[in-house]
């Protein structure tokens, strides 16, 4: 709400400890579970409806946005709704909504509305069919005639989406359930936000971090830990020095997972660029047998990715678990039917009250080794893989994520977009070192200040003509883009870090809970430790820091 800049809040349907929490601190702020009483309450604030649209319980995205075009207000007494899928309201964007969310459908329409933009709709896409479309998009870099099938994938898709004709506009957001639908339409430049989880959150940390130069680009990491050869980042490094960002180079031995999850989680970059190579980590398939909370005997059949870095401020190795249901009780994961008929909430809660990893060692009765962990989806850094395990950026961070590296887009996407990436950029299946080079430097060079779509959609067509080839993918909203910097990047920072240092020792020394008080020892102590090399790297490099 604060990124938002809200003149007026409307609270409701909410528990008296979160209305308490939400209320203060807001001069315009209405509090109630009726209706009406929010309607007087914005008397004077939005004009009054002009009569009403009336509509059905379905196609709520395509009846709001109506409703707010004309002036009306949504009357919900239609048996159906009317069969329209798309508004028109100019070339310059079309916001395209996966249907099957009604909350997405509303929120989509909002964001159309907001950026004057056209508004369509098109058919949920199963999710078992996702599930093997995506599926089909990772086994491309297993070997074959990959642009054949990526091209037929590509028509398929494009036939699902109907006869809307996407080449009129500029540029097309989909709103997705998960699947990539840009690949369907490579004749223009297209772009992706998840319409769950947190799609209201996601629109709002967009905007935030884009409407504003001080928020594009003060501040670059740039993560090269020599697992490629010809890396792009010196080209890159240079391209984004010239735009007066402050750059952080962590390469070789320095780009450690250890290091890299503190850089994220700890400081504030507006860019994060990654040099290296992706995908499903290898891993364990581990049968469990348990009695749950009701006393029945269960067999549960876990798939486990580790990643594992060493914590020299803590002297211990940091363990992050990737776990995927593989089966319950015999019955596989995907076999919905199969489930419908078993108690799966209470073996999840009994196995995860169970404990940690050597708690739940007395519990295992098979184990082998699988060559990869479905979605685990690891980067590779200096010291080994990295499972991204974040849940949120620094505070003040919502950054734009370059990931060039392969498989980079599936399930990483996702993730840092939840975390509070402002866009991502990815690839769908293995590149090349050359095109991966190619690709850095020209959204780096010749289309630095472009809005990110835009200029990934021309560097794709400079890279592979009227080749099928497209690996490149971009979550993000359509004005995402990397502005020339004119704010204080080193007063930034250097405030970043005092800022941070006073939060964590405050938290080491006063929070109730033993193990919040040794993290937070443990950030401390980086942070101080990071802050010296920070100072000095200003003092030998001015806008660049190498490690």
């Amino acid at each position: 709400m604060v990124m938002a800049g809200a003149r007026h809040v409307l609270l409701g349907g909410l528990i008296p400890q979160a209305t308490s929490a939400m209320r203060p601190g807001w001069k315009n702020c209405s509090v109630s579970d009726e209706y009406e009483d929010h309607v007087q309450a914005l008397r004077g604030v939005v004009r009054r409806p002009s009569g009403t649209l009336r509509w059905g319980r379905a196609n709520l995205g395509v009846g709001l946005y109506r409703a707010r075009l004309e002036r009306k207000e949504l009357l919900f007494d239609l048996a159906s709704s009317p069969e329209l899928v798309l508004i028109e309201r100019g070339t310059h964007l079309l916001v395209a909504c996966e249907c099957g969310d009604d909350l997405g459908e509303v929120l989509a329409s909002n964001l159309a509305f907001a950026c004057d933009a056209s508004f369509a709709v098109f058919p949920e896409l199963s999710e078992d069919d996702r599930d093997c479309w995506l599926e089909e998009l990772y086994a491309l870099g297993e070997g074959g005639d990959l642009t054949g099938r990526f091209s037929s994938l590509a028509q398929r898709a494009r036939v699902h989406l109907g006869p809307l004709n996407f080449p009129r506009f500029k540029t097309v957001l989909f709103v997705t359930a998960g699947f990539p639908w840009g690949i369907a339409t490579p004749e223009v430049a297209t772009t992706h936000v998840y319409r769950y989880p947190d799609f209201g959150r996601a629109i709002v940390e967009g905007l935030w971090a884009s409407q504003s130069a001080a928020h594009s680009a003060k501040t670059a990491l740039l993560i090269d830990p020599h697992t490629v050869q010809g890396s792009e980042i010196p080209s890159i490094n240079q391209a984004l020095l010239k735009n007066g960002s402050l750059t952080r180079v962590v390469s070789g031995p320095a780009a450690t997972s250890t290091r890299v999850q503190f850089l994220l989680d700890l400081l504030p970059h507006d860019i994060i660029v990654l040099s290296s190579h992706a995908g499903d980590a290898p891993g364990t398939r581990i049968t469990y047998e348990y009695v749950d909370a009701d006393q029945r005997r269960r067999s549960l059949t876990v798939d486990r990715a580790l990643g594992i870095g060493y914590d020299r401020f803590d002297d211990k190795f940091m363990v992050t678990e990737y776990h995927r249901f593989h089966s319950l009780d015999g019955v596989h994961w995907s076999d919905k039917v199969g489930k419908a008929g078993l108690p799966v909430g209470s073996a999840l809660t009994s196995w995860g009250a169970i404990g940690g990893p050597m708690d739940r060692t007395d519990h295992i009765v098979k184990q082998e080794p699988i060559s990869r962990v479905v979605g685990s989806m690891a980067i590779q850094l200096h010291d080994g893989v990295w499972l991204f395990a974040s849940h949120g950026f620094a505070p003040g961070a919502a950054p734009l994520i370059i990931n060039n590296s392969c498989w980079s887009w599936h399930e990483l996407s996702q993730r840092t977009t939840f975390a509070g990436a402002r866009g991502y950029v990815g690839s769908l299946f293995p590149i090349t070192d050359a095109e991966a080079q190619e690709v850095g430097q020209a959204l780096f060079g010749k289309y630095l200040g472009q809005e990110l779509p835009r200029a990934l959609w021309s560097t794709q067509r400079d890279i592979y003509g009227a080749s099928g080839r497209r690996p490149y993918v971009m979550v993000g909203l359509p004005f995402v883009a990397i502005r020339p910097n004119t704010e204080d990047a080193m007063g930034f920072m250097e405030k970043a870090y005092l800022d941070g240092l006073a939060h964590w020792s405050t938290q080491a020394t006063n929070s109730p809970y033993e193990e919040i008080r040794r993290n937070a020892q443990r950030f401390s102590n980086f942070l101080l430790e990071d802050l010296q090399a920070f100072r000095q790297g200003v003092e030998k490099f001015g806008r660049r820091l190498h490690h």
